[in-house]
């Protein structure tokens, strides 16, 4: 007897077939900074916490076991529902990827636990999760946006939610872990946080760019009102993590510092969803040691955020060549660069602007020398000092610091980088 079938036929997803510019470009950065949290050799913290006064390894824990509520809501409620209602199969993928990331952080802060307090102390920080009033309303609100998507409108503001969460909330937690690091204090900890700002950096603008095409697709009042439920849930968010930071930060003294740092922060999550910011919170209002931790071996939190209403794709596209990465005039300090086919060539930062500068051109973005200079070229020449760098290393740290100051340069770069990437596979 033959089988009826009674249901739509299961499709199977298709990755050589793109689903839109971007999704599979998020799936290999994904892939590309995988870690996990035994890689950080954290018993190197353990003599360095002694040295914090009660209070600080107080508000320490604190902002952990907070991290580790947020983390484990996103990856079990946040990501799981807005990639059940999306269409698309790969961007179900990437959402997957992510969540699974969120579950990772989640397990870095108990390892981070286990080697710092005891069993005891460990019990009585998840109890406090289980009973912080801010901490708790604030995931409610989050929680309610994720669990009850019915249509487009709903599905962006739980878009919006996730955004919030990952881009704004995260960041008074992250504060204090970067504030340390950056006076030498609990590194290894501190490494642990900035592998997760890198990928919060990704998830917080992914998910922005799927919002901002859902909201380019409405009718233009149910755009307004859906930006408008926006500002509405960050208002509602905004008092509550103000209390938030003050419960954790004040017996330190540094609840201002943290709340102007989460301000600066939120208007990153709405230029991310491609909404002016609310704010106005400047990068020199920041504390510059914690701004600092953003800006060094991370992927910018920034990460590609853009006003407008979408993923803005690179036009008058002129390919990257490894000769744009060939170095002839070296600096006497700098190391020798590692060209892909194991040659050694001198290191040239003239071959650098020429690369962005390509990649400027593209979208009509006019550089400054003083900030090419600081956030690429002094960075990237940091390293050469050290080792000798690999063609594909000089790209990353090139890319790292466009997307900090240039986004939108930034999405042009890696555009060519993938367009010379396929081409050589198609060469192979």
């Amino acid at each position: 007897m033959e089988a009826t079938q009674t249901h739509p036929a299961f499709e199977a997803v298709n990755w050589n077939r793109p689903e839109d510019d971007y999704t599979k470009m998020f799936w290999d950065q994904n892939v590309r900074q995988f870690w996990v949290d035994e890689e950080i050799p954290l018993a190197d913290d353990k003599l360095s916490w002694m040295t914090l006064s009660k209070a600080e390894q107080r508000a320490y824990e604190a902002v952990l076991a907070g991290l580790t509520l947020l983390d484990t809501v996103q990856g079990s409620v946040g990501m799981p529902q807005i990639a059940q209602r999306v269409p698309g199969l790969q961007v179900k993928a990437v959402l997957a990827f992510m969540g699974a990331m969120e579950h990772m952080h989640a397990k870095s802060y108990s390892s981070i636990f286990s080697t710092l307090c005891t069993s005891e102390r460990i019990g009585e920080l998840f109890d406090w999760v289980r009973a912080q009033p801010e901490l708790q309303a604030k995931l409610a609100l989050i929680h309610g946006a994720y669990t009850s998507i019915q249509d487009r409108r709903s599905l962006y503001r739980a878009m919006a939610a996730s955004v919030l969460l990952e881009s704004y909330l995260f960041y008074s937690g992250f504060f204090y872990p970067l504030y340390l690091a950056g006076q030498g204090r609990l590194v290894s900890s501190g490494e642990i946080i900035s592998l997760i700002i890198r990928d919060e950096a990704i998830h917080g603008v992914y998910v922005g760019l799927l919002a901002q095409e859902l909201l380019s697709g409405m009718k233009e009042r149910e755009q307004r009102e859906a930006q408008s439920e926006v500002h509405r849930l960050l208002e509602a968010l905004s008092p509550l993590e103000d209390r938030y930071s003050e419960a954790l930060y004040a017996p330190i003294g540094l609840e201002e510092a943290v709340c102007t740092f989460s301000r600066y922060n939120a208007d990153k999550a709405l230029m991310n969803l491609g909404l002016e910011p609310y704010f106005g919170v400047g990068a020199e209002a920041v504390n510059p040691v914690v701004l600092a931790g953003l800006r060094t071996e991370t992927k910018n939190h920034d990460f590609f955020s853009t006003k407008g209403n979408g993923y803005i794709k690179a036009t008058r596209v002129e390919p990257l060549t490894d000769l744009d990465f060939y170095f002839p005039e070296a600096e006497e300090d700098l190391k020798p660069v590692v060209k892909r086919d194991g040659r050694s060539v001198p290191f040239d930062e003239l071959r650098i602007v020429r690369a962005v500068e390509k990649a400027a051109r593209a979208v009509g973005v006019d550089l400054e020398p003083a900030r090419l200079e600081r956030h690429i070229l002094s960075p990237v020449k940091r390293r050469a000092r050290q080792k000798s760098l690999a063609v594909e290393e000089i790209q990353d740290r090139v890319e790292e610091g466009l997307m900090e100051t240039y986004p939108q340069v930034a999405k042009a770069y890696i555009l060519y980088r993938e367009e010379r990437a396929k081409l050589r596979r198609s060469r192979a």
